[in-house]
């Protein structure tokens, strides 16, 4: 049950992905992790604020608190958790001007979306992730159902999922409808996308603009309000109640909302590109200069070295649009527009399919596979802890398997996962200070990509720890494994979820922290290897922040190709270009350590040194071995692969 509440969540983000691609920058990795971090910091956010809200309330008034908690539900609560699921995306936006100059209002509507998903989905997480043992139904394919009262609680299977529009996870179906049931259209999915287009309209639109960016703001709290208030206080009175009516009426035409704003912001990111290739001629490729449409420019490229090509094209449409987004708001020497400019000349130069001949996956030369348990310990450490969380959300939430729920929260075996919980929360803690320790650099790279997928990281994992933290005191408190945790709002979900769902859901946020082992893994597995000419044009794009990983596995294999000798007259001073790799000493490795290149792109020492480290894995003491050039395609490669093996 829970991987399909999950694949519903992502599924509806999904498909408004695929069609904002005409204008969209960021990638669907990137909106996954939007998804969960509108669970794990959205929710908890709005979750804290909620608290803080109803329980102030109730101090202050002298009211009861049940009372509070129902007149929030449509009042001040709609209002938190809209504002909570953009303010992840609104806060980066706000503190970068690379993410407010590189995104363009499509891209602000996708996260806004990924938000309301997330913040959706912990919502049913926490009703529904624990009650496998009470649902009926034929599996995956069918799904589940329960009855609730006269009605009965529908988790959907596939097929009805990825034949739907912006499905939710769970829909609530009157038992005496004469309808055909089929999945609800996801609620948060559809406001949040709203407000992201909102947020996107104030932080980029003119001043008209800004006033409709207002209004998208505004509409997805009073409809959210009236929504509880149907279902909260439907004979009550006052402004809300009046909205009610026809806000309800509006609602039936929910499924052509995400299409409006879609539209809207896809036809004002077409004229900011246009009006940034006017600007930025140099960002075009030769076959565009010449009047050729982009899609048939760009195309001929894409199939010129099949099966690769395609990706790192549109990788390169993808980066080249986040720079034509800002250039209105940066100089013309803006280190993102030479990035793109290269990877421009790049493309044109491996344009043809001999450029591309000899590529492959292949070993990697010299690589030596890792020995003994040190480099798998992190990797073993994430998989032991994670064994309770995902025995409990895998085969725990399918009824078949439903007595795992169970026997976790036996009394023999429950210290246990205290145990491993506690001690999840502190690796996921050590993790997160790794990744803030490397953040640095990232926020200095061209893009903003890859600062963005960091901090957002962690959003997630301070959010997972602030759930996991709360949980563990307050189900302690609330007296075992299997009593919930408390009573509040989130729709009223965190009150019926138990401690133990609570505290092992916030585990889940580990998956989303790739282990340091893992590094070990790719460093004696396999490589992409490619003729020169290609390597050039991923290590261009490699530069912009665009292709970090896969530039990294490429090795400069082949002839033919490669940026021409001026480049490193003007770069470094010298005439011939260097070697593409020298073999030296280990006594002799300072010169890159210290050279103003690798300086200039990691700013903390200990970073620098921890890279010298990461590149002598795998050599003997004193054994003579590569050495890069300060500067060179490999050496950028490296960084890059360096960089995205310690996130």
């Amino acid at each position: 049950m829970t991987v399909l509440m999950m694949f519903a969540a992502c599924y509806g983000v999904w498909q408004l992905t695929m069609l904002a691609s005409a204008t969209r920058t960021v990638r669907m990795p990137l909106l996954i992790l939007g998804v969960v971090a509108g669970l794990y910091g959205a929710g908890m956010l709005a979750l804290g604020l909620q608290l803080v809200y109803t329980r102030g309330m109730a101090a202050l008034s002298g009211d009861p608190l049940p009372e509070i908690v129902r007149t929030a539900s449509y009042t001040v609560d709609p209002l938190i958790e809209e504002l909570a699921k953009v303010a992840p995306f609104a806060l980066l936006a706000l503190l970068h001007r690379k993410v407010r100059a590189q995104w363009g209002l499509t891209d602000f509507l996708l996260l806004g979306a990924a938000g309301g998903a997330g913040f959706g989905l912990v919502e049913q997480l926490l009703r529904h992730a624990d009650q496998a043992a009470s649902v009926t139904g034929g599996g995956p394919f069918e799904g589940w159902s329960k009855m609730q009262g006269f009605s009965f609680v529908q988790i959907w299977g596939l097929p009805d999922l990825v034949t739907s529009w912006l499905p939710t996870p769970v829909s609530y179906i009157d038992a005496f409808s004469a309808d055909t049931p089929s999945p609800d259209i996801s609620l948060h999915l559809v406001w949040s996308a709203l407000a992201g287009l909102g947020v996107g309209l104030l932080i980029r639109g003119s001043a008209l603009q800004r006033l409709a960016g207002g209004a998208l703001l505004l509409f997805p709290w009073l409809d959210h309000a009236a929504y509880n208030h149907e279902v909260a206080d439907p004979d009550g009175a006052g402004v809300i109640n009046a909205l009610a009516t026809p806000l309800a009426f509006l609602r039936h035409a929910l499924w052509l909302y995400p299409l409006l704003a879609l539209a809207a912001a896809t036809f004002l990111d077409r004229r900011t590109l246009l009006a940034g290739k006017r600007a930025w001629p140099d960002t075009l490729t030769a076959p565009e200069q010449a009047g050729r449409p982009a899609v048939a420019a760009l195309g001929g490229h894409a199939f010129a070295g099949l099966p690769w090509t395609p990706y790192f094209t549109w990788t390169y449409v993808l980066t080249r649009r986040a720079a034509l987004y800002s250039h209105d708001r940066v100089a013309p020497d803006d280190p993102m527009r030479q990035a793109v400019a290269q990877s421009t000349t790049a493309l044109d130069a491996t344009r043809g399919a001999q450029a591309w001949r000899g590529t492959g996956l292949r070993r990697r030369d010299g690589a030596t596979p890792p020995r003994g348990l040190k480099p798998w310990l992190p990797l073993l450490i994430w998989a032991v802890l994670l064994v309770p969380t995902l025995l409990y959300f895998l085969p725990g939430s399918l009824p078949t398997f439903s007595g795992v729920q169970g026997l976790l929260a036996e009394p023999w075996v429950f210290p246990l996962v205290l145990v491993f919980s506690v001690a999840g929360l502190g690796w996921l803690g050590w993790q997160l200070y790794a990744t803030a320790r490397r953040l640095r650099p990232l926020l200095a790279a061209p893009a903003a990509d890859a600062a963005v997928r960091a901090e957002l990281r962690l959003l997630t994992g301070f959010g997972s720890i602030a759930a996991g933290i709360g949980s563990l005191v307050l189900g302690l408190a609330a007296g075992g494994p299997d009593q919930p945790i408390l009573t509040s709002h989130i729709l009223d979900a965190i009150s019926q979820t138990l401690f133990l769902a609570s505290l092992l859901l916030a585990m889940l946020a580990m998956v989303w922290f790739p282990p340091l082992g893992l590094a070990a893994l790719a460093g004696g597995g396999f490589q992409l290897v490619l003729t020169a000419a290609a390597a050039d044009f991923l290590a261009t794009l490699a530069g912009a922040g665009a292709l970090a990983i896969l530039a990294a596995m490429m090795s400069g294999n082949g002839s033919g190709g490669g940026r021409g000798d001026d480049y490193w007259e003007e770069k470094y001073g010298q005439d011939d270009p260097p070697p593409r790799q020298e073999r030296i000493s280990d006594a002799n490795k300072a010169e890159l350590e210290d050279s103003g290149w690798l300086k200039n792109k990691v700013k903390d020492p200990q970073l620098r040194r921890d890279f010298m480290k990461w590149l002598e894995q795998g050599h003997k003491q004193g054994e003579a071995h590569e050495h890069l050039r300060p500067g060179s395609p490999e050496a950028e490669a490296k960084l890059a692969e360096f960089l995205a093996e310690v996130l």
